[in-house]
């Protein structure tokens, strides 16, 4: 079953992107003759991309005006006059507020109306693509720049709400293009967290670097698909014609430094001139308010022009930090897509959880699951085996702790009962046992018997840790 529609509007591509419930991951979506496949040139890319140049002429046909959009654009639809040539460069029109007119077809139109009909178009295109109604709600990621000024978001986001009804929508949702990039890319996030998020496509480099915040009485951050970040806070949507907002919570992120420099050129490892440069000046900007660069949680690659070439030269500058470049092109789009399907934006457990046990002194507790680790994991975070208390037991109930709260049982009600075939002896090594975490956090048990290693449970869910 397939949910939501994301966009991530670029000024180089646009990337569609929806929720499929059944596998639970977000998937690019493909629109004929709009988008066309991106090869993977990235190492975090390994298949192919749908997305749609950035690009609209105007055309006339014999029914009236035409629309070029994306793909077709580029190459020009059979049947149809192109009157003047290609618009590009539409997302920075919106953000300068550049207010230049140009003939476009019959009309003449500011460089924000035109960036609006091809917006207007892709979403509608999109739209049928994936069958929604007109009172679906479509997401969006909000540039980074609309995100440190209040002037350009109040303007994006106007400009926005105008695209969804030209395309006969009514609902929109927001969310901060680094989140999302972040949230596709694979990074774990933790409040307070500290990352860069370094975009290059064909014309531009960009390098943005935001912390984490936690909006109030939100600390899982899973409601983040709701909220859009500005200078004065997040902002909750819901529908209708009038976009009704309300200001009055707290942001998921804020900018603390953004530099962005056009390209000129490549150095000779073939990463372009200005990577390195606009880089170190948004780390700069970031050191003078206290971030330094060694606080960064990660660097996240974002972009159509990423390349191995980038990449490496990305590990080499930030040296003992994690980089994520997973999807560079669709990493936002899936990032929104999973946030909007109502994917946990945090994943990281604030609790430290254990078992407890008997021992000559008493009862004492072991952890399994210390605060601040994150989830899903990549494999068992812990290994343990339950040896038996008495002659003859065969049944072994597994009970968890929450250890700052003196031990108290979180699953006293409804714990995990393993049952033996053979009965054990008293202090006899009865059960293997190792436990992970899901993507829900939830705390998985995969027992065997330690003797034929007979499997009595399998990614078992024990309890759900916060």
């Amino acid at each position: 079953m397939a949910g939501g529609l994301t966009i991530d509007f670029g000024n180089c591509y646009t990337v569609a992107a929806y929720w499929r419930q059944d596998v639970r991951q977000a998937e690019v979506l493909y629109i004929p003759g709009v988008t066309r496949p991106i090869p993977g040139n990235a190492v975090g890319q390994a298949k192919r991309v749908y997305a749609a140049p950035s690009l609209i002429s105007y055309g006339a046909a014999e029914a009236g005006e035409v629309l070029l959009v994306g793909q077709e654009a580029a190459e020009g639809l059979s049947g149809v006059a192109v009157e003047r040539k290609l618009f590009s460069n539409l997302q920075a029109d919106v953000i300068t507020g550049k207010t230049v007119y140009s003939m476009a077809g019959r009309r003449r139109l500011s460089g924000q109306e035109i960036a609006g009909d091809y917006l207007a178009s892709f979403i509608s295109r999109a739209g049928q693509a994936l069958g929604l109604a007109g009172e679906a709600a479509i997401m969006f990621t909000m540039p980074a720049a609309a995100c440190q000024s209040e002037k350009i978001w109040q303007r994006y986001r106007r400009w926005l709400e105008n695209a969804v009804r030209q395309a006969g929508f009514s609902r929109l949702e927001l969310v901060e293009q680094p989140w999302a990039a972040a949230r596709g890319a694979g990074m774990p996030l933790k409040p307070e967290a500290v990352y860069v998020v370094i975009t290059v496509n064909a014309d531009m480099v960009e390098a943005v670097i935001v912390r984490v915040t936690i909006p109030a009485g939100k600390e899982n951050m899973a409601d983040a698909r709701f909220l859009m970040s500005g200078p004065g806070g997040c902002y909750p949507y819901s529908g209708g014609s009038g976009f009704s907002q309300d200001d009055t919570g707290k942001r998921h992120l804020r900018v603390l430094s953004r530099c962005a420099e056009w390209l000129t050129g490549e150095e000779p490892g073939g990463e372009p001139m200005q990577l390195t440069a606009t880089v170190q000046q948004a780390l700069r900007e970031a050191e003078r308010l206290g971030y330094p660069a060694g606080s960064l949680a990660g660097a996240v690659v974002t972009g159509s022009s990423v390349t191995p070439a980038i990449v490496a030269a990305l590990h080499s500058l930030f040296t003992g930090i994690p980089v994520y470049d997973k999807q560079p092109l669709a990493a936002a789009a899936c990032g929104g897509a999973a946030l909007a399907a109502g994917e946990d934006a945090c994943g990281y457990i604030r609790h430290s959880y254990g078992l407890r046990f008997l021992a000559a002194a008493g009862y004492q507790y072991r952890e399994l699951v210390g605060a601040g680790m994150f989830y899903p994991s990549t494999g068992a975070v812990g290994e343990f085996t339950v040896k038996a208390s008495y002659d003859g037991q065969q049944e072994f109930a597994l009970f968890i702790y929450r250890l700052e709260d003196g031990g108290q049982c979180i699953n006293e009600e409804n714990p995990l009962i393993l049952t033996t075939r053979l009965p054990a002896a008293k202090g006899q090594a009865v059960l293997t046992v190792s436990v992970s975490l899901d993507s829900a956090g939830q705390l998985l048990v995969t027992a065997t018997a330690a003797g034929s290693g007979e499997l009595l449970a399998d990614r078992a869910v024990v309890a759900k840790l916060v």
